[in-house]
């Protein structure tokens, strides 16, 4: 017996440590249950996710490094991740996978008798390759039931297993069945499945032969690493043993706090770690609040307000004191880390963002663009503000938009009020979960983002601060002119844009005024779009209008 449990976790490589953040647990609503530093580099974040208490078999973690290259699957790679569900569970991670706009291959069964599974397949936001195993032996597993939106019989039972590539199996499956004391299960083309144990999701290890398939590059999107559980330091050390009689080189037992570590690679090139069950994550802070706080080792606490100057600004998807404000917003079916019942990203502000006092822009993109599109737009408007950027749920043969039009400049008007009031259900939301300055919001939005825009401040005032508004039409006319004292607004709009035509633009400004908001009307002598000019423009009048009184003007283009 070599000692090993199962699996104790994988260790992956990404890009954004905000993205991944949202993805595993915004998305896949598993628990931070630590976030570190790298102990080779510290000045990288090491993200541990797992269930409640971070139990062995349910743990993934990333190092992610902003500006990462992007890695390539191929031979001597951990190549797939494979978490564990009921099978009961399918069809909700289907529709949510849908609903965030994750792409999926259809469920397909795999192995047969009482080894059946369901699988689907997919791939985070770097390219890592990732499964959800549907099977009944997911029930012994754990799994957190504190996602929001997410049941506890909905939600993931901790790894599956792994699917390792190598150019040529056969060494390889000698050192998982002569040296660590794995079992071969099952065949299935050129994959041969090993378990050990109980050989319950958790033990699985596929070996895939893929001769040809070219070695694969480390980076973003790959596995760094597998690590095997083992019951002590005991164990640990006996196993050592064994893989240098294999004639395999393991490091010496490292200490990582949580767990302590034996490193080797096995003859296929694939990194393998020997990780010890204790002491676990609650050695440094409470189960109640795992993954709250910046926990250093001890070596780097003297140089943690370096260390924390340099990493990003992250925030947790899901603040536990904005769940009543979710359900509120949204009803439970329909929460997560990433939806507040919209799909977004939220940018914390930056260490450059001293000048945006506490703003936040609230991008709203046009008619087929995404949370994604103006977040550049945002960054040359107020460099180092927070930003606030969801995604329009409506959509127009496939093209994501704010609220439904009949026909071009025709607009919904039932569905804009209703999409006007959920915007703004947001916005507070987003307010109480981000922590945001609630007077401190302002809107850019451009084209149907910036009718919404428009609408929140006739319907709303209050809400926003003030609105950046490019390409506007006037949304609908107001029967009753609310009070907008104290809101600024500037309005960029293109003398020959045959969309939103200029009077739509002067109409829009005329309400406004009367309504005693101060608005700057800009000019340009294009069409619809955002040009350099409108930027430059919006750029000066928020250094301007939100730092102090704002006149009410109206620009026209410089001379050229």
């Amino acid at each position: 017996m070599s000692g090993i449990l199962g699996l104790h976790h994988v260790t992956a490589i990404a890009s954004d440590p905000q993205r991944n953040l949202d993805f595993y647990a915004g998305v896949l609503g598993l628990r931070l249950v630590k976030r570190t530093v790298n102990f080779d580099d510290p000045q990288t974040y090491h993200f541990y996710y797992a269930d409640e208490v971070g139990t062995p078999g349910s743990i993934m973690t990333f190092f992610p490094w902003p500006g990462a290259r992007q890695g390539r699957a191929g031979a001597g790679q951990v190549a797939i991740a494979s978490f564990s569900i009921l099978p009961g569970a399918l069809g909700f991670w289907v529709e949510r996978l849908l609903r965030h706009g994750v792409e999926y291959q259809q469920p397909i069964k795999r192995g047969s008798g009482q080894h059946v599974e369901q699988v689907i397949a997919f791939r985070d936001h770097d390219g890592l390759m990732l499964e959800l195993v549907a099977s009944a032996g997911a029930e012994a597993r754990p799994a957190w039931g504190g996602a929001p939106g997410i049941t506890k019989d909905e939600a993931i039972h901790g790894l599956h297993g792994v699917t390792l590539w190598i150019d040529r199996a056969e060494r390889t499956e000698r050192v998982l069945v002569d040296t660590l004391g794995f079992r071969a299960l099952r065949e299935e083309g050129t994959t041969h499945r090993f378990t050990i144990g109980d050989g319950l999701p958790g033990t699985i290890v596929d070996v895939r032969a893929v001769g040809g398939f070219g070695v694969g590059a480390g980076g973003a999107g790959t596995v760094h690493h597998v690590a095997f559980a083992l019951e002590d330091d005991r164990a640990e050390v006996a196993l050592r043993e064994r893989v240098l009689e294999a004639g395999l080189s393991p490091t010496p037992v490292i200490d990582r706090n949580y767990f302590h570590s034996v490193y080797f690679r096995e003859p296929g090139h694939v990194l393998f770690e020997l990780a010890t069950v204790p002491p676990g994550f609650a050695i440094d802070e409470p189960v109640e609040h795992l993954g709250e706080r910046l926990m250093l080792p001890s070596q780097y606490e003297p140089q943690r307000p370096e260390i924390e100057s340099v990493l990003p600004r992250i925030h947790l998807p899901v603040s536990r004191s904005a769940a009543t404000t979710f359900a509120e917003v949204t009803g439970p079916e329909d929460v997560s880390g990433e939806a507040l019942g919209f799909i977004h990203r939220y940018i914390p502000p930056s260490a450059e963002g001293e000048l945006a006092g506490g703003t936040t822009l609230l991008l709203l993109h046009g008619t087929g663009g995404d949370e994604e599109d103006l977040l550049p737009l945002g960054r040359a408007l107020l460099p180092g503000a927070g930003m606030l950027s969801p995604r329009g749920k409506v959509l127009e043969r496939g093209a994501p938009r704010f609220f439904r039009r009949l026909a071009e400049g025709v607009f919904d008007q039932e569905d804009l009020l209703h999409r006007t009031n959920e915007l703004a259900r947001f916005i507070s939301a987003a307010v109480t979960t981000y922590e945001l300055a609630p007077d401190g919001v302002v809107a850019v939005g451009f084209s149907n983002g910036a009718n919404i825009a428009a609408s929140l401040l006739l319907r709303t005032p209050g809400v926003l601060r003030g609105a950046v508004l490019l390409s506007p039409m006037l949304p609908f006319e107001p029967e009753t002119l609310l009070d907008l004292h104290g809101a600024a607004v500037f309005i960029g709009a293109g003398r020959a844009d045959p969309i939103a035509p200029p009077e739509q633009a002067e109409r829009l400004a005329d309400v406004l005024r009367r309504a005693g908001a101060d608005v700057t009307l800009h000019w340009t002598p294009g069409a619809h779009g955002i040009t350099k000019s409108e930027v430059d423009a919006a750029r000066e009048w928020i250094s301007q209008c939100l730092t102090a009184h704002c006149d009410r003007t109206e620009s026209q283009p410089a001379a050229t």
